[in-house]
């Protein structure tokens, strides 16, 4: 039972390696992004981007009891962009400005998904 456990475990690790590196994937072109808005003086939130991002979740999970943690995860990936391009524009949030005042408790966060829909009342 414990090899068991120690085997999904590593399965578990190998994955997270490979999400850890397409997030770095990501965010390189995140910073490219961010490099164009920036001499094109575009704003950084897109709302109708993240929208449509989000509408595109929903319809592509292939395992639909995995929608709602899918849309937390994208959620949490489009505000981590936006953050490094804001900090790129030299928009400062006054509230947090340095990880020494970062402090989270292990606590999973919660993200109201309730309030956003699944998508399906703007094709009706």
């Amino acid at each position: 039972m414990a090899a068991d456990m120690k085997k999904l475990r590593e399965e578990i690790d190998r994955i997270d390696s490979q999400i850890l590196k397409l997030y770095e994937e990501r965010m390189d072109v995140v910073s490219e992004i961010g490099r164009y808005k920036i001499e094109n003086k575009l704003p950084v939130y897109d709302a109708a981007r993240e929208d449509a991002k989000l509408d595109d979740v929903f319809a592509s999970v292939k395992n639909r009891k995995y929608a709602d943690g899918a849309a937390q995860l994208f959620i949490t990936l489009m505000q981590a962009s936006r953050e490094m391009q804001e900090e790129m524009a030299g928009i400062i949030d006054e509230g947090f400005d340095d990880l020494d005042d970062f402090n989270w408790d292990g606590e999973p966060v919660e993200i109201r998904l309730d309030i956003l829909g699944d998508g399906k009342e703007d094709a009706q």
